[in-house]
């Protein structure tokens, strides 16, 4: 395959890039699958061997793995994005009805909170709302009493981000 221009490879190709994006029912973002479909293609093309096998059946598989490849990286990344409903947070889904918060605070926390990751606001609600000493924390949580710490340091770190940018 060498002795031809990527072009014309990629031409010869184009079917089995595109019948891969069908398979998947990835019609939506056709551009951004054809492109890592082409990128597949490219590696294939470049690290090929002849004396290993036949070049389709290796186009197919480098082809295939860097489509794959960008559905998991798209879907990881649509779950980052995931927006967060203040009443459906999963630190206010332990809070006991003892620890009610009114409605505006709740919203005014929860704004705070959805900069967190799910143990520093661990540590916020049961330091804060439960007056829970780090030690009580580690051991409701089972974890060291250095994570509960780590926990804390960088909250403590982002919410002053937070607010300086707000």
């Amino acid at each position: 395959m060498k002795n031809m221009p990527f072009e014309e490879v990629a031409a010869m190709f184009d079917p089995l890039i595109k019948s891969r994006i069908k398979r998947y029912h990835l019609t939506t973002h056709f551009d951004q699958y054809y492109q890592a479909g082409l990128l597949g293609l490219w590696k294939a093309y470049e690290t090929f061997d002849p004396e290993k096998g036949q070049f389709s059946s290796y186009a197919f598989l480098l082809v295939r793995g860097r489509i794959l490849q960008e559905i998991r990286k798209e879907a990881m990344r649509l779950e980052k994005e995931v927006s967060h409903d203040p009443h459906e947070s999963l630190t206010f889904q332990h809070l006991t009805y003892q620890d009610h918060i009114p409605y505006l605070e709740d919203e005014t926390l929860n704004l705070y909170l959805m900069h967190l990751t799910e143990n520093q606001q661990r540590w916020v609600i049961q330091r804060i709302f439960h007056m829970k000493s780090e030690a009580e924390i580690a051991n409701q949580f089972g974890v060291t009493l250095y994570a509960v710490k780590s926990w804390r340091k960088a909250a403590i770190k982002k919410l002053r981000t937070v607010l300086i940018t707000q």
